[in-house]
């Protein structure tokens, strides 16, 4: 197969002496513990980060949960214990 590589184009010639040199030297294998402390070093940072922005930002944090936990209290029809409340909370103004 090399021989009919080498004839159909002898430019490649350099390419395959080339590689045939790296295959005969290997780097020995190190181990999967990089993986490891590569990826735990990066949710470190990432928690580090993600725990800076967020706690600079806590009263607009704060705003946000507020606005969405009305959303969703207002998005359903009151219950008849939700129409008391409020009909007692009334009654507390007058």
């Amino acid at each position: 197969r090399r021989e009919l590589l080498r004839a159909q184009a002898p430019e490649c010639e350099q390419i395959l002496d080339l590689l045939a040199g790296m295959s005969e030297t290997r780097v020995a294998y190190v181990g999967n513990s990089s993986g490891l402390w590569s990826g735990l070093g990066f949710a470190g940072v990432s928690s580090a980060f993600f725990g800076v922005w967020t706690w600079s930002r806590r009263k607009e944090w704060v705003d946000i949960m507020l606005d969405y936990c009305h959303h969703k209290r207002a998005q359903y029809p009151a219950t008849t214990v939700d129409r008391l409340a409020l009909r007692a909370l009334r009654m507390v103004k007058l």
